[in-house]
Formats: structure tokens, sequence, C-alpha cells
């Protein structure tokens, strides 16, 4: 996941812009709820047409791709973002009809990340479980002008018939400057050189940890792992921040996650620079799997 973003940086100006421009689309609706000073407003914004293959031999077809992702603004806040995995007419692309959102990840090329500085930013990520990240009231994560933003996603199908499809998210936006700014905290079980690990079956968990260089309020947390996992947290020196459940359903025949658990709070924790966080992915999975999962997506205010 991570080496393929990193790839966008130095590739994306000569090789994806042609990929995406004729059917990336940007469009804005009515505001939301917000006080009047500092309505939001939900702006659409659609990366592809992605082809995935069929299913062959038993797999699924396997689509990985990355290139240039358009903005939301030129220059805003982002104070919430819900993605979705969507057919040309605009419903929802799922594993009832074959397309699988394995995952997503938007990255600002413009800046680095905090716990692993080598990698660009990571703004925005989400697998099948599609999460509808909302930042606390007052909270939003800055876009300006100067941003270069790409995209990596990996889209699996498990129809026998090829699917076209589009990533296509709904960023929840305010003016510039109207919101305290929030830092992405991107905590991987594979650590900063993957984030891929293998599991046994059954029973397992797989710990990574990060000494914190910043101090600062998390307002925000997320989760994310593949099927048969079963949560993944985030501590402060010890102390449990967030525990991420994994939820699952019945889909095209397999049980699945549906829903991975959000945490907020103002804040949800208070971290100092030198204390330890640490990602712990809890898998009980039925088979020994190879490439898997665990990471938590947080937002600090500095």
């Amino acid at each position: 996941m991570r080496r393929a973003l990193l790839l966008v940086v130095s590739v994306v100006a000569t090789l994806v812009l042609p990929l995406l421009a004729p059917g990336s689309a940007v469009t804005a609706s009515a505001s939301t709820g917000r006080p009047a000073d500092v309505a939001a407003q939900t702006v659409t914004v659609r990366y592809g047409p992605y082809t995935i293959p069929g299913a062959a031999f038993g797999k699924p077809g396997d689509l990985p791709t990355f290139g240039a992702a358009p903005k939301p603004c030129a220059a805003c806040d982002i104070v919430g973002e819900k993605p979705d995995l969507v057919y040309a007419d605009g419903t929802s692309a799922n594993m009832d009809t074959g397309p699988m959102l394995h995952h997503f990840v938007i990255g600002n090329n413009s800046a680095h990340d905090l716990v692993c500085p080598a990698d660009p930013d990571r703004l925005w990520a989400s697998g099948n479980e599609r999460t509808d990240k909302e930042l606390p009231e007052g909270y939003g994560v800055p876009v300006h002008v100067t941003d270069n933003w790409g995209i990596i996603t990996e889209l699996m199908n498990y129809s026998s018939a090829p699917k076209t499809v589009y990533v296509s998210i709904d960023y929840r936006i305010v003016p510039a400057g109207s919101t305290t700014p929030v830092r992405s905290i991107w905590m991987d079980a594979g650590g900063c050189l993957t984030s891929d690990y293998a599991i046994p079956a059954g029973k397992s968990v797989h710990s990574w940890g990060w000494t914190s260089t910043v101090s600062g309020r998390l307002v925000f947390a997320n989760g994310h792992q593949h099927d048969g996992g079963v949560h993944v947290s985030l501590t402060d020196d010890g102390a449990t921040v967030c525990d991420s459940n994994a939820e699952y359903t019945e889909m095209g025949g397999m049980s699945t996650i549906m829903s991975m658990g959000v945490c907020t709070g103002d804040p949800l924790a208070t971290v100092h620079a030198g204390d330890r966080l640490a990602v712990n992915s809890y898998y009980d999975s039925p088979t020994a799997q190879l490439n898997v999962m665990g990471i938590i997506h947080a937002y600090i205010a500095l």
C-alpha cells in the first residue's frame, strides 16, 4: 500500500493525469446543519473510472492502481469525509454484485507523514467498511492551494464479468482557516515499510509502536482490518485510546467486514512528545493469511 503511494510523487505529472481526466468529477450540494458562519458544504469527487477484471480460477479479479487525486477545493478545511464505491449511475457497488473496495489511500505529496516521515501525509483511507469520518465540531483538515494529492487503490471483483466503478467521496468542507487544524497520525501494524503482515490460523495479535515527536489533542480515530480481524486498538503508554471493533455481514455468499468502530472526543486523548503510541491488531482467522492489515488512522490537533 505505502510503496505505491510513494511512487506517485515522481510519476503523477506525466502518467496519471490523462487516465483520471475523462472520468473524475467534482460536484457540490447544499449546506449541512453547521452554524451559519461556518456552514459546511458537501462536495463529491469521483476518482476513476476503474474497470476491474472478472473473477477467474476461483480467485477474484484484482486491480491495483495509482494516480493523481483531484481535491474538493483549492483551499478549505475538510470537516468530514464519506467514501463509497459506485457504478456510473451512482448506485453503490459492493460484493453482492461483485466489486469490493479492498482499500484506497489519498495522500498529500506536498507534506510528510508524522509517523513515517519518508512517506507522504496520508489524509484519507478506507477499505470495504467505507468509514464515514466526522471530526468533532470546530476541527478540520486544512487544504492548501499548493497541496498535491495522489491516490492509490486496490479494487477486487467477485463476479465473473468485468465491472467498471468509481471511488466516490463526499467531502464536507468549510472556508479555509475557520477550524482548528488537525494532522493525520497513521499507526500501522506493518510498520513504516509495508502495511501487510502474515498471521497464523486462529487467534493472534500483532503490535507496532512509535515514540511521539509531537504533543497535541487526539480528536478522532478509526480502524482498518481484513476479514478475520476482530479489533484493532491504539494505546498511549499502555492506556487504551481507541478500540475499533470489526462488525461482519453476509454478502456475496461470504462473511465480510461491513464496518469498523470509530472513536471521537474533544479530546479523545492528550498526547505528549515522548509518549509511546502503539497499534495492536487482533485476528481470529480460520486459516493462515500472508497479507493482512491492522491500521489505526487518527487525527491530532497540535
